[in-house]
This record gives C-alpha cells, structure tokens and sequence, in this order.
C-alpha cells in the first residue's frame, strides 16, 4: 500500500505509459497522431459550429473579463451575476480570449483539436494496461478517426476537454487499481473535479467509479481498507471545488444549488416546468427537438411538427393546436398555457404510466445512442426523407451505420477477446450514464458521446483478439474480481 507524494501527484506517467508504446511502435503512433490531428483541425477550421449555448459560455466568460463578475451581460452594457451554467468552461474561454482576443473562436477550436488529439493518447493507454500493446493500438485507431467525437472539436461546447477528462479519470483509477497508490487517486479526483465543472453529468462517472471500488470492497476483503480510503479520497477532491461555488450561490443569490438547475435559469427566471413535461411525455427523436422544443421559447412553431403520438385524440389535438396558436403571438409560455400543458400531460401519465415512466424514456435513450449523430455537422435533421434531400440521407445513414458498428464491436467486446482487468469499471459507467440520461427529459445524441471512450477500449478488446483465434472472456468469478 504506497503513500503518496506531489511529486508522485505531479509526474507524468501519461506520458511514461506510452514512452514504451511509442519505442515499439514510433511510426504507428507518429503517423496515426498527425492524422488525427489533422481530421480534428478540419472540423476545427472549416465546419466550425458556433450557436446556442456557445453564446451564453462566451458571455459569462466576456462578463468575467470586461466586469469581474460571474454573470452575463446585455447589449446594453448592463449585467448581472449568474448560475445557469457551471464555471469551468466560461473560465476556460476566458483564459483563451485573454491571450488571443475576445471571441476568438478559431483560437479556441484548434486547442479542441490538440486537446482531443491527446485523448486518443490517452485512450491507447488505459488500453495498453487492461487488455495489452494491440489493443492499445486499436483503440487509438477506433479514437483517433471517430467522427462522432472528432467532430465536436470544431464547436464552442463542452464535449472536447471533458472528453479528455472523462478518459484521465478512467486511466488514473486504472492506475489506481493496478498499483495500490494514493497518489492515482488523488490524479482519479483531480480529473473528476475538471470534468463536473465542465458538465454536471460526469458526476455519472463518480457513480461509476465509486461503484466499482465498493465492488472491489466486497469481493477482495484484503484491499477494503485501502480501497476505502481511496473512495473517500477521489469523493472528496472531485466535489471540493464545488464548495466555494455553492457558497457563491447562496451569498448571491440565497439558494443552496451545488450544481445547476435542470432548466439551467437563474433563480429569478421562471420556467414553464409542466410544457416541458408534457413534452416528456411523446418526445423520442432528436428531430422534434430541433423542429418544436428548441424553439420554445421565442420563435413560432406549427402544430404540424408536433407527432401525432403526443396526442391521446382529436379533441386533444385541437385543445393543442389552440395552446400553440395563444403561444405564437407572443412566442413565449405564460404561466395559463403552462398550466393546460400541465393538465394534458397528467393525462397521459395517468392514462399511460408505462408508456411515459418506461416506454418513452427506453426508445428516447435507443434514439439517442442509434441515431445518425449529424446534429453540429451540416446535414439535415429528417435522416429518413430521402426524397427531399437525397445526398443529406446518404450520408446520414452512412454515419448511422459507422456508429452502429461502433457500439456493436463494443458490446461484442464484453464477451469475447482477450483477458481484460477492470472491464466492470467501463461496463458500469455506460450502465450508469444511460440509466441517467432515460429520465433527463432531452433526447441530444451528443449526451451519449462521453461513454465513447469505454466503447472504444470494448471495441479494440473484441478487434484485437480476432487473429488471435476465439477467446473467451475470463469467467465470472474472474470477471468479478477484475470488475
């Protein structure tokens, strides 16, 4: 049982772990390495997506610089502080905008590219240490020329730096596991603490991670102390920086909130809460979002986008169209139409509880991990109308396909390839992040997009064994063990 120090904490094993990749391997990894940053430069540089939430990081993170303050401003110079997003990716933009200038974006997204350049890197690595050095090299493969992920590099969001810290986290409790030392843990709730300051969802992977050390607890009694302590180690450095923000938020604006609301408003905006329930209660596709749900509120919308599966009946339908027409003069959700919606959407849930409590939320999660994931590259929603726009179609299935395959050598790699330790860490967090994202109301394919590096690592497990003959994964008792 090591202890631990900072310099241990501040050495660059990372680095040390594929130095013995690189030597047996230098042409491979040089090549594949300028590829991947190169594919992750053109989304970067020529389809590059800012909009949405990209406007409101960039404002928090201009507010920061012009006023000092955590909070959003106005046209007209006014602002005011806020807490709708967290603060990690508005400081990131603030830091790149004071050294390259305000809204430099193309600055911003060739940083994405490096950023998740290395994460690949990254991935090769915990590969190397579960499974073995052609997995590694498979896994950088499957990584390094991922659309799905490489893409998200040419956009003012999240997805990129916690791409990189969802696979640090894995690769620090990977070395945890191995070598018994505090100091990885430490490294393991470093990379977590980064992760949920850029998105509240990796708290997910905390869930996971905590969850395969309890099961560690349970089914090696000779590690329970060790493994104890280490648990309290990653929980209490991941969530420490949340402390002074929630101190923040009950001094500004007095309302215990660690970290954002599900609506992401401030306290003093209002949120229809019941239409969005309503909307819960039919939403499947990621389409509906684009043609109905992100428009409200502030652009009109037909009754025509709505499916027909929201609605029990006719008479329902025209209590509907009628809500949508008080709407679209105003563009915006007053509390007495929030009320209706909320009325219509009791009904379904008392009319249909299977449906609403496990039905919808089961084909919601399919269409967000199946679906063709075009939503920041230039191709249209509707995937199927292949009368409308043929060559929008064609690709869309195409990508459909490429991410079908993906997810089916991943799970194929849960039973077959060769041997592999801590699979029920990687298995446990696409578990856990699904069973989340079922109930969160929203059907954005791109929420599934931080459980790729587990499918990879999965994948290059099954791709890696094929030349070696059939193996079969260790058995259960072996699994659990490992898990």
């Amino acid at each position: 049982m090591g202890g631990f120090s900072c310099r241990d904490l501040q050495s660059t094993f990372i680095i040390n772990t594929m130095r013995e990749l690189l030597r047996k391997n230098p042409r491979y990894f040089l090549y594949l390495t300028l590829a991947a940053l190169l594919f992750r430069l053109y989304f970067a540089l020529y389809l590059p997506v800012v909009s949405g939430d990209s406007y409101v990081y960039a404002n928090l993170a201009k507010t920061l610089l012009n006023h000092h303050v955590y909070g959003l401003s106005g046209d007209n110079g006014f602002f005011s502080a806020s807490l709708i997003r967290l603060p990690g990716y508005p400081y990131f933009l603030a830091a790149v905008f004071k050294i390259f200038g305000p809204d430099n974006w193309p600055a911003v997204m060739v940083i994405h590219a490096f950023l998740d350049t290395i994460t690949c890197l990254i991935v090769a690595a915990i590969a190397w240490r579960v499974i073995n050095e052609r997995a590694a090299k498979v896994a950088f493969l499957l990584a390094a020329f991922c659309p799905f992920t490489a893409n998200y590099a040419g956009t003012g969001l999240t997805e990129t730096p916690t791409f990189f810290f969802t696979a640090l986290t894995l690769l620090f409790a990977v070395k945890g596991f191995q070598e018994n030392r505090l100091s990885s843990w430490v490294g393991c709730g470093v990379s977590l603490a980064a992760a949920i300051l850029l998105r509240p969802d990796a708290g997910w992977l905390l869930g996971a991670v905590g969850l395969t050390i309890l099961i560690r607890m349970w089914v090696i009694p000779g590690e329970r102390r060790f493994l104890f302590r280490a648990g309290l180690v990653v929980m209490l450095i991941s969530l420490s920086p949340l402390v002074p923000w929630t101190i923040r938020n009950w001094r500004v604006f007095h309302v215990f909130q660690p970290l954002v609301n599900p609506h992401a408003v401030d306290p003093s905006e209002w949120e229809p809460e019941n239409f969005s329930r309503w909307v819960g209660t039919w939403l499947i596709d990621y389409s509906s979002m684009e043609d109905f749900a992100f428009k409200v509120s502030g652009e009109t919308v037909s009754i025509n986008d709505i499916p027909e599966r929201a609605f029990s009946d006719a008479q329902e339908k025209a209590q509907v169209a009628k809500l949508i027409d008080e709407y679209n003069d105003q563009t915006d959700i007053t509390r007495h139409m929030d009320e209706e919606f909320g009325r219509i959407a009791d009904r379904h849930i008392r009319e249909h509880p299977i449906r609403y409590y496990f039905v919808t939320p089961f084909l919601r999660l399919t269409c967000m991990w199946l679906r063709p994931r075009t939503e920041m590259l230039p191709f249209d929603t509707h995937w199927w109308a292949f009368d409308e726009d043929l060559h929008d179609s064609l690709w869309s299935v195409g990508l459909m396909l490429l991410n079908f395959a993906y997810i089916a050598v991943a799970m194929i790699g849960i039973l077959r390839g060769p041997p592999m330790r801590y699979i029920g860490l990687f298995i446990l967090y696409l578990l856990v992040r699904s069973a989340f994202l079922m109930y969160m109301g929203a059907a954005e394919q791109r929420y599934t997009l931080e459980g790729f590096p587990c499918l990879w690592i999965l994948g290059a497990r099954y791709l890696a064994g094929l030349k070696l003959g059939r193996q079969v994964a260790p058995s259960q008792k072996e699994s659990a063990v490992t898990a």
